[in-house]
């Protein structure tokens, strides 16, 4: 038997600020039967404090600094939840939205469920009409269907978003998968949902704005492509690979893996020479199907452009 309907699962890194209205959407869910699992991940700010505010009203574990994905596996390896919901430290959720996800997990039998989610800015400017920042895609998946027909279509459609914040995992799913999150690098969120869609043979979408996503300075989202990022992308590359064990898998990863390598060939122009170079022949090497001409001719040499135009231009380039 479980203790709770859902462990909903907030990993906090120096988000003091935010911290405390992200438990208390949680706390305050229509939803009575909800475990909040929180890991202070090696905070220096006065995260911990905010946190031990709460009592017991949350489970809290303080650890040193390990990354998002570490603090993400010690709290699931805990979980009493029959399900389980992944939050950022910084954002937000309506207040029936385990009650709904759960309602309609259960009726459907589902592996998982997701939903949608609304950006806001706080300090930072949000462009609606920018694509990373649109999250509507459940409206097209109510049906039920197996997780690589989904999100094949999805990535087809270029709506694919591996945000673990915006889907309801059945806890059993999970464990019996044994899908975790990858320790130690950035984009963790790309393998877990890979993974997880792979797997599932019943998901479904609801078409609500359930999760609302903070855009501010100085977060993974806003800061510039760096060279954690490029090894992220480049270890998740290799992680997805063992994934292809039949024609549906196998199709998956292949169109992941073209839409990382179309992330690192876009954004990775202004990191060093030599990293840049050797992304490349990982590319060409063992992705040759990813490869566009603009966007591998840009990561090799819009800086080189960039850096001999006068102050103030910048290339009309890829």
């Amino acid at each position: 038997m479980f203790k709770y309907d859902v462990s909903v699962i907030i990993p906090v890194y120096n988000t003091e600020k935010y911290v405390a209205d992200a438990i208390n959407s949680v706390l305050d869910q229509s939803l009575d039967s909800v475990e909040v699992i929180v890991v202070d991940d090696g905070s220096t700010d006065g995260s911990l404090q905010v946190l031990k505010g709460f009592g017991n009203k949350i489970r809290l574990i303080s650890k040193k600094n390990e990354g998002q994905g570490a603090a993400r596996n010690d709290a699931l390896r805990i979980a009493n939840g029959e399900f389980v919901y992944f939050m950022d430290s910084d954002d937000l959720i309506e207040r029936d939205t385990l009650k709904k996800c759960v309602d309609r997990c259960r009726r459907d039998s589902l592996d998982f469920v997701f939903f949608d989610a609304l950006s806001f800015g706080d300090g930072v400017e949000v462009a609606s009409s920018h694509t990373w920042f649109d999250y509507h895609r459940a409206a097209l998946y109510e049906d039920v269907s197996d997780g690589c027909s989904v999100a094949l279509d999805m990535l087809g459609r270029g709506i694919y978003r591996c945000s673990v914040c915006m889907s309801l995992f059945r806890r059993d799913f999970l464990r019996e998968n044994g899908i975790n999150f990858p320790v130690g690098i950035l984009h963790e969120d790309e393998f877990f949902s890979a993974i997880a869609y792979a797997n599932a043979t019943r998901v479904s979408g609801i078409p609500e704005e359930f999760y609302r996503r903070r855009v501010r300075e100085n977060s993974v989202m806003t800061l510039s492509f760096s060279e954690r990022n490029l090894e992220g992308y480049l270890k998740t590359l290799e992680l997805i690979e063992p994934l292809s064990t039949t024609g549906q898998r196998e199709k998956l990863v292949r169109e992941l893996s073209k839409a990382f390598v179309h992330s690192v060939m876009y954004n990775s122009w202004n990191l060093p020479l030599a990293s840049r170079i050797r992304a490349a022949r990982r590319i060409v090497a063992r992705y040759p199907y990813a490869l566009k001409l603009r966007p591998f001719v840009s990561m090799l040499f819009k800086r080189s452009v960039q850096s001999l135009l006068p102050s103030g231009r910048s290339s009309s380039g890829a």
